[in-house]
């Protein structure tokens, strides 16, 4: 079953916790690290929200971000659309603007690639399509890691988002966040890895029929912990 969140819930819910007045973002300096923390400066009235989310799922982290490494294809998250674009794919700098039952507009400040993993940051603002207000400001990383020696993907997502109502806040972004990455997953017909890496015989069943090279007993000793990890 493919899970999809649809625009005109999202938009109605949205609603209801975008702040009165604009939120200022700080520059972000991706040269550091591509981990945004709580950097946006929220006005009178309002307030920094996050919503933290992760997921484990048993497929190889190359299926994820085949799809889901592109900045200006995101028509799997929550089916959004982008209409126009500028700058490179995946080159931090380039922006994306688009529809998701409102306008966002949104610029990619961090983009980190390697064999096991990917992780990228975006700031944007979003203006409801119905009743124009003062754009929502928001921060958002995602991050994508190889986990069980290759057999399976660890993905962990946080937004800052400045709020007048951090519950409505949350659950629009916990919803937005569910729907999307557990559609990307039905896509990849992966399921939900349930904290342990995958038996030996499943192993053995999965290199009889991939031809895996790697051994079970190296994905046994390559076991990790689906937290955050040292990514240098």
């Amino acid at each position: 079953m493919h899970f999809v969140l649809h625009a005109k819930p999202l938009g109605i819910a949205l609603l209801s916790f975008i702040s009165t007045a604009s939120a200022v973002a700080s520059a972000h300096d991706s040269s550091h690290s591509p981990v945004v923390h709580s950097d946006l400066h929220c006005p009178t009235g309002s307030s920094t929200s996050f919503v933290h989310n992760s997921y484990t799922y048993n497929a190889p982290v190359h299926k994820f971000t085949h799809i889901a490494g592109s900045f200006f294809n995101i028509t799997w998250y929550g089916g959004a659309i982008v209409s126009s674009t500028t700058g490179t794919d995946k080159i931090p700098g380039a922006t994306r603007s688009g529809n998701l039952g409102g306008t966002f507009d949104e610029t990619l400040t961090a983009y980190d690639t390697r064999p096991d993993a990917l992780i990228f940051t975006y700031h944007g603002q979003y203006t409801l399509n119905q009743q124009p207000r003062n754009p929502m400001r928001y921060t958002e990383t995602t991050r994508f890691e190889s986990i069980c020696g290759g057999k399976a993907t660890y993905i962990d997502i946080i937004t800052y988002v400045c709020s007048d109502d951090q519950i409505a806040a949350y659950n629009v972004w916990y919803t937005l966040h569910m729907s999307a990455f557990q559609g990307l997953a039905a896509t990849l017909g992966a399921t939900v890895l349930a904290g342990d890496c995958p038996s030996r015989r499943q192993c053995h069943a999965e290199q009889e029929e991939e031809r895996d090279s790697m051994s079970c007993e190296e994905e046994e000793e390559s076991k990790v912990d689906p937290g955050y990890g040292d990514m240098g």
